[in-house]
């Protein structure tokens, strides 16, 4: 759908800028909109503490074209009453090069200073909270025009690492990677809720991809919720929907990066007899899953063991400064590695 060049936009031409989001919620009056990583419809067939994360935009992006020099995102963000108070940030790129991160005020945010001339502007959305988005201006009149992401498709599915922690937007490994990669992202990072829920895998086929990166096993050795009778059937499971229809898109399984103690230590406490795991077995097994189904023929299937993006020397040297999450440049750095080391797959 074409839309006319206008210098500001209403919540609903805003939307036709969106990118990386799985669904849009719609105010009655269609005055608002706010973005998920999960389809609207199905919220109450999915677990709370899905549904949570999944309210926050991590990789969801505004692209434009403009000439302006001033730009006004009018935007909230959502606070659930009781829940975890998080500084939202936006983060601007122009030309994709990130410019600058700047905080989600009540009254939305001003981006001041663009060089002058056309150029594409891309406007990342808070990792977290949830945002509220009512429409786009330019503060000197100059149009507006949405700047489809014609690059290659990539969905990313995994943990907090993937989702972002204490970093912004454009930080993120994913963001990072996508960036130097030159591909189009839809991060479905959830944090503390990479489960191998079955609905998720089917959203994940569902949704047309040039790339599929899937980070799996942290959260479930963090919340033991899988056992060693269970783990490998849901692996299995959530490959297969995936190949029921997408079945030559390359797809990476990204190992758990270095976990410290956990990486001996089992979840819970519990004896090894009652199939508790460590996180170093929880590799191991998503390893061997990888080569069994590469010699059952499925070459597009790649093994990618998350030590080579954040390793136990890493670890020695400061970035995981609370055990388990990269810090804010671990995480940039993790996505550069990315990059350089799976580019094509």
């Amino acid at each position: 759908m074409n839309v006319s060049p206008l210098s500001a936009w209403d919540a609903a031409a805003t939307a036709r800028a969106v990118e990386g989001a799985i669904d849009l919620e719609w105010a009655q009056d269609r005055s608002w909109f706010m973005p998920w990583r999960l389809p609207v419809a199905d919220l109450e067939l999915h677990h709370r503490e899905l549904v949570l994360p999944a309210m926050c935009p991590s990789g969801v992006r505004l692209r434009l074209r403009t000439a302006s020099t001033r730009l006004l995102l009018d935007a909230e963000s959502v606070r659930l009453q009781g829940g975890p108070v998080f500084e939202a940030r936006c983060d601007l790129a122009v030309d994709g090069e990130p410019v600058r991160s700047t905080a989600l005020g009540v009254a939305g945010v001003v981006f001041g200073g663009l060089p002058p001339g056309e150029k594409d502007v891309e406007i990342a959305l808070p990792i977290c909270p949830a945002v509220r988005l009512r429409g786009v201006r330019a503060l000197d009149g100059a149009a507006l025009r949405p700047l489809p992401d014609e690059r290659p498709r990539w969905t990313v599915y995994g943990s907090s690492i993937s989702h972002g922690y204490r970093t912004t937007p454009s930080r993120t490994w994913p963001a990072t990677a996508a960036r130097l990669l030159g591909r189009n992202l839809t991060n479905l990072g959830y944090g503390g809720a990479c489960l191998l829920d079955p609905l998720v895998g089917r959203m994940l086929a569902k949704r047309p991809a040039e790339f599929i990166t899937l980070e799996l096993g942290i959260n479930v050795y963090n919340s033991a919720a899988l056992r060693e009778r269970t783990f490998l059937p849901a692996v299995h499971g959530l490959l297969a929907e995936i190949r029921s229809r997408q079945p030559l898109v390359p797809i990476t399984v990204l190992g758990p990066v270095f976990g410290g103690s956990r990486e001996s230590e089992l979840a819970d406490g519990m004896s090894p007899a009652f199939g508790d795991l460590t996180l170093g077995a929880l590799r191991d097994q998503l390893h061997g899953a990888v080569e069994l189904l590469r010699r059952r023929g499925d070459t597009a299937l790649t093994w990618f063991d998350g030590r080579e993006l954040c390793s136990a020397t890493d670890a020695a040297h400061g970035a995981l400064p609370d055990g388990l999450h990269p810090d804010e440049a671990h995480q940039q750095e993790m996505g550069r590695r990315y990059a350089e080391l799976r580019a094509g797959v």
